[in-house]
């Protein structure tokens, strides 16, 4: 009798044991898949568009647009994460005076999205921590503008559709409340329709904004 409940103890325990391995692989799984997709799409932003390469030196060919300030890591670990993982992706710096928007100095943030199929949902928390992060850097480097590229399915090495898309329209943000408002009563067909201008024709030189 003893036995018999002995065994079915540890019958228990084994089934606990890989049930709990097989959720937890999956979820690292389905973890390091998304963060390998995400970071092709981020990698191939920076590659493709007029950002300096290693400093200053090819400024003066005339195809450069900004320097880049920084490339968020994403490290976090049961809860812990530092704060500069709330900011967007990248953070780029205008290094040239041949804008009409910016001048030399002034700074975006561009926040990268990948999906496979069309779509420009957006999770209200990532908005506002985005959102929180800027108006904090208020006091050390004021970031001009907030960008959100989205990339869609992938082809040779590349997204099939690209999108720079500044956030003011695919939200607003109250800043003295903290509220996100999306626009009302919209569908996913109109919204493609509101946002085609947005569209890359050739996909290169992304962030080109004057």
């Amino acid at each position: 009798m003893t036995m018999k409940i002995l065994n079915r103890f540890i019958d228990d325990c084994v089934n606990v044991f890989q049930y709990r391995f097989m959720d937890t692989f999956q979820y690292f799984k389905e973890r390091n898949k998304n963060k390998y997709w995400g970071d092709r799409f981020e990698e191939w932003v920076v590659k493709n568009s007029n950002i300096s390469k290693d400093g200053c030196s090819d400024l003066d060919t005339g195809k450069i647009f900004w320097r880049l300030l920084d490339w968020r890591g994403d490290k976090y670990v049961e809860g812990y994460r530092p704060l500069s993982s709330s900011s967007p992706d990248l953070l780029l710096e205008c290094a040239v005076d041949r804008s009409r928007i910016y001048k030399v100095g002034e700074i975006i943030a561009v926040e990268c999205k990948w999906r496979s199929k069309v779509g420009f949902y957006l999770d209200r928390k990532d908005i506002e921590k985005y959102e929180v992060y800027m108006n904090i850097n208020q006091l050390n480097r004021p970031i001009k503008s907030l960008f959100y590229v989205f990339g869609f399915g992938w082809v040779n090495d590349a997204p099939e559709q690209v999108y720079v898309i500044p956030a003011r329209e695919l939200y607003d943000y109250n800043k003295d409340t903290g509220q996100v408002t999306f626009p009302a009563k919209e569908s996913e067909s109109e919204k493609l329709e509101r946002l085609k201008r947005f569209k890359k024709k050739d996909n290169r030189c992304l962030m080109y904004i004057e």
